[in-house]
């Protein structure tokens, strides 16, 4: 009895999210894929947190955590089956939806109530307004978001397409060719490109962003994603995934040194200070806004998400636009008060 008991007491100083799953043997716990919107840094150092001070682990999983392409891979690849999770946009993801609904899969906690998705430039290039992006080139990404909703975001403020330019890059190359001026502007999130681009001298006060949520987008950013099946197979291992997951990103957010410290730890060319300081600009403009701190991180307002939904749908022009119900999945999020910011 003595083993029943030292369980019992440990599982009493635990969320109720959290308790049951730590007493998973080693042989028990569940292996699954995360796969990340992009690669290592601040935005998803949490992730690398939650694996680092093992609370997948305590929440009975065994995590492998790889990057991708941007949002349109990461979505590919859970939508076919090779990853359980993954971190994509919501705009894309409602694009996917739209066209592919028998696969899609459902977004089950978002992490940035505010769309970072912006197109950045330097402010000698003269772009303060949507219209000023006539006359210029632009440098696009393949898959990842931003890119992908650049044309719904011309057609919403009334921008001539034909009269943009546009340059295909590769998310390496993205950020380069921006400060060697081969383009006007870049597509991507803000937090990526401002601070990449810091890193090689640059201040704030020499960047100009379009932000899409300050031009007709105001979407939900990345989500947590889960496939159909291991929602449909394995509810219980979703439950636990945002279990960690929320745990971890609530300390993050409050924290984001000792995140950053995280991922620094596991490679010597990720520089920690930079990391931290990508990691708050997130937390505190896209992460911790005045719906989450009310609602608690992971939620989302129904009317915001189905004109979110509509919004992406006219901007692609969808033929079918998808219930929001097939977009978002909110069943599996640990109760509120375990997704309230700590900070």
């Amino acid at each position: 009895m003595p083993f029943l008991l030292s369980r019992r007491r440990v599982a009493a100083l635990l969320p109720a999210s959290l308790a049951a799953p730590r007493v998973l043997r080693a042989q028990e716990r569940a292996r699954v894929r995360l796969v990340l919107n992009f690669g290592v840094d601040g935005s998803t150092a949490p992730f690398y947190h939650a694996e680092a001070r093992g609370y997948f682990r305590e929440a009975g999983l065994e995590v492998q955590i790889d990057p991708s392409n941007g949002s349109g891979d990461a979505i590919t690849r859970v939508a076919s089956g090779a990853y359980q999770f993954g971190v994509g946009d919501l705009s894309t993801l409602t694009e996917f939806a739209s066209r592919q609904p028998g696969n899609a899969p459902r977004a089950v906690m978002v992490l940035q109530n505010r769309s970072p998705q912006a197109v950045v430039s330097l402010r000698s290039a003269g772009i303060v307004a949507p219209r000023d992006l006539e006359g210029k080139v632009i440098g696009n990404g393949v898959s990842d978001g931003a890119s992908r909703m650049f044309p719904a975001f011309l057609r919403i403020n009334g921008v001539d397409e034909a009269k943009v330019g546009r340059r295909q890059v590769t998310a390496q190359l993205r950020d380069q060719m921006l400060l060697t001026r081969q383009v006007a502007g870049v597509t991507g999130f803000d937090y990526t490109t401002f601070f990449n681009i810091k890193a090689n001298g640059v201040r704030l006060e020499e960047v100009s962003f379009l932000g899409y949520a300050d031009h007709g987008i105001d979407s939900y950013g990345n989500s947590i994603l889960a496939g159909q099946s291991v929602i449909r197979e394995q509810p219980e291992v979703v439950r636990r995934f945002l279990a960690a997951a929320t745990r971890a990103w609530r300390e993050a957010a409050a924290d984001p040194r000792a995140a950053a410290a995280t991922i620094a730890a596991q490679s010597p060319l990720v520089d920690a200070g930079l990391e931290a300081e990508r990691l708050t600009w997130l937390a505190q403009r896209q992460v911790l806004t005045p719906a989450t701190r009310a609602r608690g991180l992971g939620d989302v307002e129904p009317a915001r998400l189905a004109e979110t939904i509509a919004t992406v749908a006219s901007g692609f022009g969808l033929a079918r636009v998808p219930a929001p119900e097939e977009v978002y999945d909110g069943r599996f999020l640990p109760p509120r008060a375990e997704r309230m910011p700590l900070a």
